[in-house]
């Protein structure tokens, strides 16, 4: 079928032009001037900064309160909750949005050229084909969201023809009847699982269509939602793209599917979607910047060009000399209260442990996301099946994950996905050991400053607690040892210093040699 789609070599062609006449193509069409002076940054966000609570948040914070040579321009994607922000942004930075996702609100649809009807019709189809099937083409599915963006007017239209549906069927079906060996076969899909990736497509489509401000650098969060806004813009724009894993999305996304109950249909389209998101974010980035060379493994494995790649550690600034624990065995532990953060094995570590030292205490600060309301549920009822009362004690979320972490004397993590913690970081600037599953970057930045267990495993992750509140010496060389790791390798100055570098850098001279130099030169010093 013939279809009005733009391909990248017409993209950048536009681009192209547009340059010659020392000008960028906006959103709308027109013309906007060359930059100013003072750089900008767009860092797009998923359901963290500036709303929510968190380590991702914290290190947005840090960034932008750190970067003041910059401009930033802060675009959430979030989903409707008509809470304020959580963060104060400085003053020069700016909330762009939010984009709301899952919203009742109708779009606006008085804005934008119309695409012609049949183009917009396949919109559907189209991407569900690039983005669930198995090797679908990150270029078509750029094409579509750019298409969006140019018509939003009509991506509500698209989705709600009776032939945007129909073509929707045939790829899906065409996906599931894949044969791909490493894949394995796709399971089938109910009505309502397939209406629900429908609506799950178009929400995708409604962020690609979200304005975005001219901007120097995009910066993105994570290789899935946030990354949608950005791919959309450097397509049309040309801007040079960074983007930030955490924790790697798509195996954050299996273990989610594996962990919810959900059923294989529903556990297929959520694990094939983050693949395809993650995808198309990895062949869109110019460099990729994992907190972790535990990411960066993960990240070659779903095929991201290796030169891309550029590890750059989260970081704290350690108090000169960190004040001594309280003694009173009390085992704190943060973060938002998920089923990544394996908040059942953590209630059964404690159980464990207040068996042998019942004057024990732990303490748990963290807030209930959207959409974590039953799981939250879960781990009320697990502890009140465990009898814990007021010796396992929830404490809603903190803006002082300092003073917290000063207060006990050992910090708790159960996780089953990390990329490096910043509750780590946090527990090693304040000279506390680390109690900690060995997900992610974990390991490699706990060794020698706390104790490391499988995931899962409450017997050993409640006596290694256990045996640091028995012996405080013990706990107190750990902790040492950590304060003394943190400022030679995970310190906030290397941190900022390689965000300050690669940033300015892509700002400046936006092109292959340059990214790759940059890459290069901090890559070395990291």
């Amino acid at each position: 079928m013939s279809t009005t789609w733009p391909t990248q070599a017409e993209l950048r062609e536009e681009l192209r032009s547009a340059e010659a006449r020392d000008l960028r193509p906006s959103v709308d069409g027109g013309t906007i001037a060359a930059p100013a002076v003072r750089r900008r940054i767009l860092l797009v966000t998923e359901g963290t900064y500036p709303y929510v609570m968190g380590g991702v948040s914290s290190w947005c914070d840090l960034l932008v309160n750190s970067l003041t040579e910059f401009d930033w321009q802060v675009m959430p994607i979030v989903a409707p909750q008509g809470r304020p922000p959580t963060f104060a942004l400085p003053s020069h930075a700016t909330e762009i949005g939010p984009v709301e996702v899952w919203s009742e609100e109708i779009p606006k649809t008085d804005h934008g050229a119309r695409g012609d009807r049949r183009s917009g019709e396949l919109l559907p189809a189209m991407l569900v084909r690039n983005l669930i099937g198995w090797e679908g083409s990150t270029d078509a599915v750029v094409a579509a969201w750019v298409w969006c963006r140019r018509h939003p007017g009509s991506v509500r239209r698209a989705f709600r023809s009776a032939r945007g549906w129909e073509a929707f069927l045939e790829a899906l079906g065409e996906v599931l009847d894949e044969r791909i060996p490493e894949a394995g076969t796709p399971p089938a899909l109910d009505l309502v699982e397939a209406a629900t990736l429908y609506q799950t497509l178009y929400w995708i489509a409604r962020t690609a269509a979200a304005p975005t401000p001219p901007s120097d650098v995009l910066h993105v969060t994570a290789a899935g939602w946030a990354a949608i806004p950005a791919v959309v813009h450097k397509a049309l724009h040309g801007t040079p793209m960074v983007l930030t894993e955490h924790g790697v999305y798509v195996r954050e996304a299996y273990l989610a599917a594996a962990r919810n109950g959900d059923s294989p249909g529903s556990r297929f389209a959520a694990t094939r979607l983050a693949r395809g998101l993650a995808r198309t974010a990895y062949a869109n980035a110019d460099v990729v910047s994992p907190v972790t060379d535990a990411n960066a493994y993960w990240e070659l494995g779903l095929g991201l060009d290796p030169n891309k790649i550029l590890v750059l550690y989260n970081g704290l600034r350690p108090p000169a000399e960190p004040s001594p624990a309280p003694g009173t065995q009390t085992v704190v532990s943060v973060g938002r209260i998920d089923p990544l953060k394996d908040m059942h094995t953590m209630l059964r570590v404690a159980a464990r442990t207040l068996t042998h030292l019942p004057s024990a205490r732990f303490l748990h600060y963290g807030p209930v996301p959207r959409g974590e309301e039953a799981y939250h549920r879960s781990c009320l009822e697990l502890h009140a099946r465990l009898g814990l009362g007021e010796r396992f004690t929830f404490m809603g979320p903190t803006a002082d994950p300092t003073g917290v972490v000063r207060d006990c004397d050992v910090v708790l993590m159960t996780s089953i996905s990390e990329g490096l913690p910043m509750a780590i970081l946090e527990a090693m600037g304040q000279a506390r050991p680390v109690v900690s599953t060995g997900v992610g970057g974990v390991p490699e930045v706990v060794r020698g400053c706390g104790m490391v267990c499988a995931p899962g495993d409450d017997y050993a992750l409640s006596a290694a607690v256990a045996m640091l509140l028995r012996n405080p010496e013990l706990a107190q060389r750990l902790g040492r040892r950590g304060h003394g790791r943190l400022g030679r390798l995970f310190n906030e100055d290397a941190c900022i210093d390689g965000y300050r570098e690669l940033l300015g850098v892509l700002a400046g001279e936006p092109d292959a040699h340059a990214v790759e130099h940059v890459v290069a030169a901090v890559g070395a010093r990291a």
